[in-house]
């Protein structure tokens, strides 16, 4: 039983399962952004294009 403890012990100390989920998070927030600014930027051109008459 004292080795089970131990191991959860030592399993919720070990902290770099944190650093890899700091990662994903920012990883997530870059790619929302970007996809926001792209959809942004791609509705802008459509119209842009649209608008030029040869």
């Amino acid at each position: 039983m004292s080795k089970l403890i131990q191991s959860i012990r030592t399993f919720i100390s070990d902290e770099r399962g944190i650093t890899a989920m700091e990662y994903a998070v920012v990883a997530g927030a870059i790619l929302a952004v970007a996809l926001t600014a792209f959809t942004a930027l791609g509705t802008s051109l459509t119209t842009t294009v649209g608008a030029v008459t040869l």
